[in-house]
Formats: C-alpha cells, sequence, structure tokens
C-alpha cells in the first residue's frame, strides 16, 4: 500500500498526469483499419493490463487500474464519494430493470462502485431498501413500485436519476471542497437540463416533471419544471440565463444537435477539472486526474464504436470530447 499523504501522492500524480493522451494520439487511434489493430495502439500506449484485442475490456482494465491508483494513494477517498455514486445509481437502475423483466444486467455495470452487486440484487429481489445507503432508499422504493406496478421505465429511470443528482449534491456539500462542489454542480445541472429538455420534447407532464428533475443551485427546480412544460425553445432560454455555468454556449450547441450539447456538457466539466492541476497540497489533483481518465475512456469508446463501424476518421473525431492531457 502506498504512503497516504497528499504531498506524496501529487509528486507521484505528475509523472502520470504526461502519460495522459493527446489529440495526435486520437488521431492516430482513429486511424486504425481494424479494431484488432486499434487494440494493438492501445497497448503500445500502456492501456489495459491484458494482451488481447477486446478493447473494451482493455478500456474496463484500464478504469479498474485508474480506481485502484486513485484510492490507494488517497489520503481520505471519501471524497470520491459524489462521482462514485453515480455508477451505483446506474448500477442499480441495470439491476432493477434486470430482475424484473428477467434480463441478463451484468454486462451493464459500471466501474468503480461502492456498492456489491449481491447489495443491489438483495434490495431487488427481497425489496429490502435497508442495505442500500440512505441516500438510495427513496428513490430506490420509488422506481421499483413505478416499475413493478406500471412498468413506466422511463419515469423509474428519472426517479432514479434525480435521486443521484441528490445524492451527489449532498456528497459534495460535505466535502466543503470548492472545486469539487463546482464539478458536481456542473455535472447536476446539465443532467438536469437534459431532462428538461428531454421532457420538453416529448411533452411529460407537470408530475412527471417533479420527479424527473431536481434543485441544482443555479436554476430553480419550479423555473425548469415551468419551462419545461411550455417546450424546449422555453428551457433553452432558461439556459441562456446561467452564465456561471455556461448556459448560453449550451444553448447554442443543443441547436446544432443534441450530440453537440452533450459533448458541449462534457467539455465544460473536464474545463472545471483543469483547475485541479493548479492545487499543490490538497487531493483536487487526484479528483482531476480520476476524471481525466473518465474522459479520456469515454473517448475511446467513441474511436472503438467509430472504428467498428468504419465512420471515417473526421467524423470520430468531431465527437471527441476535450482531453485534460
Amino acid at each position: 500500500m502506498p504512503e497516504k499523504s497528499v504531498g506524496f501522492a501529487i509528486g507521484n500524480l505528475r509523472a502520470r498526469e504526461n502519460k495522459l493522451l493527446r489529440k495526435n494520439d486520437m488521431s492516430q487511434f482513429v486511424a486504425a483499419g481494424s479494431t484488432d489493430e486499434l487494440a494493438k495502439l492501445l497497448r503500445d500506449k500502456g492501456i489495459g493490463k491484458t494482451d488481447t484485442c477486446d478493447v473494451p475490456l482493455l478500456l474496463s482494465e484500464e478504469t479498474e487500474q485508474m480506481w485502484k491508483y486513485v484510492t490507494d494513494y488517497a489520503p481520505d477517498d471519501s471524497v470520491f464519494a459524489p462521482f462514485v455514486s453515480e455508477n451505483d445509481f446506474h448500477n442499480f437502475k441495470a439491476v432493477l430493470k434486470g430482475i424484473i423483466r428477467g434480463r441478463e444486467y451484468r454486462n451493464l455495470l459500471i466501474l468503480p462502485a461502492s456498492l456489491d452487486l449481491t447489495v443491489l440484487e438483495k434490495s431487488v429481489k427481497e425489496k429490502n431498501f435497508a442495505v442500500l445507503p440512505e441516500y438510495m432508499r427513496k428513490s430506490a422504493r420509488d422506481a421499483y413500485d413505478v416499475l413493478a406496478k406500471s412498468g413506466d421505465s422511463q419515469l423509474a429511470d428519472c426517479i432514479i436519476d434525480a435521486g443521484c443528482m441528490d445524492a451527489q449534491r449532498n456528497a459534495a456539500l460535505k466535502t466543503k471542497n470548492e472545486i469539487i462542489s463546482e464539478l458536481i454542480i456542473v455535472t447536476v445541472f446539465y443532467k438536469n437540463v437534459k431532462a428538461a429538455l428531454r421532457c420538453a420534447k416529448s411533452g411529460r407532464n407537470a408530475q412527471f416533471l417533479e420527479c424527473a428533475l431536481t434543485e441544482t443551485g443555479v436554476i430553480p427546480k419550479d423555473r425548469m419544471v415551468k419551462a419545461a412544460l411550455a417546450g424546449e425553445d422555453e428551457v433553452l432560454k432558461l439556459l441562456e440565463k446561467a452564465p456561471s455555468v455556461g448556459g448560453a454556449g449550451a444553448a447554442k450547441a443543443y441547436k446544432k444537435s443534441p450530440g453537440e450539447f452533450e459533448k458541449y456538457a462534457d467539455d465544460r466539466l473536464i474545463s472545471v477539472a483543469g483547475k485541479c492541476k493548479f492545487v499543490t497540497i490538497g487531493v483536487e489533483p487526484l479528483i482531476g486526474y480520476m476524471l481525466a481518465k473518465k474522459a479520456e475512456i469515454m473517448d475511446l469508446r467513441i474511436v472503438y464504436s467509430g472504428v467498428k463501424t468504419g465512420q471515417s476518421p473526421e467524423k470520430t473525431l468531431e465527437r471527441l470530447r476535450e482531453l485534460y492531457g
């Protein structure tokens, strides 16, 4: 086990930051002629740990290695709770729908996670939500009731997503860390806006919106609900009035396409994460590195999809997010 000190962790981290992927690496990857060639290029860059041509496996291994590294070196790994809880909620959603509908769900689980699969399965199979952390219980129970009684998977998803946003905000507040709080504000705000835009586009009613949206600390929930009831244009107008999180740029991106909006939101987060580099004493650089690796792996999944489907390198590059490195 490495020495658990901030100074040691940051000193070790700087060397790892120099190994983060750059744009020229991505340009090389998108030009791969096959997924086998892509796997070789990734292994040559130190991605993954197995001599395999299975790109998804390499990326899963890279995620596991990243998580082991940041938790081994962090003096207090509870600071990762606002970020890891997102995976816990996603995994509960996968287990819930898988068990109720009799579908395979293990390959849908995301790591890192703080909750074991056995705990998630027990909560659903036995309707024993007390085995879950307190911050998950209500949304888990409500989503279960909706899916079991009405089969409305969209509403169940929205209930879980809203519970996740609340949990992330509360966990960030507990850290009393300014940069972590800003990162979570950006994360939760854009997840909330995406939910509002989806609801506006599909004409969801006020009751559905009350379940799907949450407070973000940027735009009050009641104003977002009202805007979503009036349509996408009203949500975008409200978004433009949120300069602290780059709302005007986000609205402009959405008018191009929902994909551009997703990219803008991800880029905004990694831009805020860049502040972590300049902290000399604190856990922030480890947080920044974790988010950098997540963004890097997300881009590599996009590259893999592009190579697998024969998409042009130029088109794939357009879809890639900004990198931290």
